[in-house]
């Protein structure tokens, strides 16, 4: 699997328009889409769907979708009819899913390295056209003698994550990662991490593709720029790590607090809570000068991206803007 030039498109737009989106990003020189999974917007997989009819060589998946809202079994077959829809464009974002999120499904986020392990185990052996039983009462997963009734081929596999003990199981056993720090050192780290791990596995670095997860929002109004990632930057300080946190000097009350606005569905107070400081260390946001700085330097470093959400208050002019950069 080589370097992605991705970008994320969040579904709070109707399929056709995320559609419509997804070719002015092919033409404008990414090679994968992923969409984000929130239930709160439209599905990603039908959203997907509109995706496959309207491109013809970019690669699509979700990003990220999680173990705990979908069953391994609905994955499995949600990913290969994706793969047969799309002729084999096919590419899954999975990871542990957002703690805040998942509160309002009342799971608890519990068992990640798990979850994460087991649903991909499962899912390869059902796209190998095995037959899976599989029972973990424990754990909550059961599965009887379930088999795809079709064919399908080989779906790369990248993990989404935040931290090292996720990142480390990316290593092990994807394709590759996705990971989510927009600060150069943060991605520095990890990458000197992962690539510690790989040596530990006795798997060659160039088997397994470190992606930088970016939040990006670039307008020609850096004030409009900035508001626009309030909601994405929110949703990963309530996600981020005491450690993260405490690396970048973040007041954890405030981040508690804006958890707990997400989880009682307060969005708007949680999203005015981000500060600046959170805004500046959680994504790139502004004019396409400073924009543009940013992302060559972490591109040049990770040679390997994901232009996050929300790309800018105006998405199509921030597409055309961003591939421009990445070019």
């Amino acid at each position: 699997m080589g370097p992605l030039k991705a970008i994320e498109l969040t579904p709070e737009l109707p399929p056709q328009e995320i559609a419509n989106l997804s070719e002015l990003a092919e033409s404008s020189g990414f090679d994968t889409i992923f969409t984000s999974c929130h239930y709160n917007n439209r599905d990603p997989f039908l959203t997907l769907a509109q995706i496959a009819n309207s491109t013809n060589s970019i690669q699509i998946g979700p990003g990220v979708v999680n173990p705990y809202t979908t069953h391994p079994l609905t994955l499995a077959s949600q990913m290969a009819t994706l793969w047969e829809l799309s002729h084999g464009r096919a590419i899954l974002g999975i990871g542990a899913g957002d703690r805040s999120t998942l509160s309002h499904f009342g799971l608890e986020h519990t068992n990640t390295l798990f979850h994460l392990s087991k649903t991909i185990d499962l899912i390869r052996s059902l796209w190998n056209g095995d037959q899976v039983t599989y029972e973990s009462p424990e754990k909550n997963l059961t599965i009887r003698h379930a088999r795809l009734n079709f064919t399908v081929g080989h779906i790369p596999i990248y993990i989404g994550t935040q931290g090292k003990n996720i990142l480390k199981l990316s290593t092990e056993i994807a394709e590759g990662a996705l990971f989510n720090a927009t600060n150069y050192q943060d991605l520095s780290t990890a990458i000197e991490y992962s690539d510690a791990c790989l040596s530990s596995t006795e798997r060659s670095p160039v088997t397994f593709d470190f992606s930088a997860h970016v939040c990006v929002s670039v307008d020609s109004n850096s004030s409009k720029a900035k508001s626009a990632s309030r909601p994405s930057v929110a949703f990963i300080v309530a996600g981020a790590s005491t450690e993260l946190l405490q690396s970048h000097n973040i007041d954890s009350s405030i981040a508690n607090s804006i958890s707990n606005l997400i989880r009682e569905g307060n969005l708007q107070q949680a999203f005015q809570k981000v500060t600046d400081d959170m805004l500046n260390i959680f994504s790139i946001s502004g004019n396409p000068e400073m924009v543009s700085t940013r992302l060559a330097e972490i591109y040049d470093r990770t040679g390997s991206i994901v232009v996050g959400y929300p790309l800018g208050p105006d998405p199509s002019t921030a597409i055309t803007t961003i591939g421009s950069f990445l070019d």
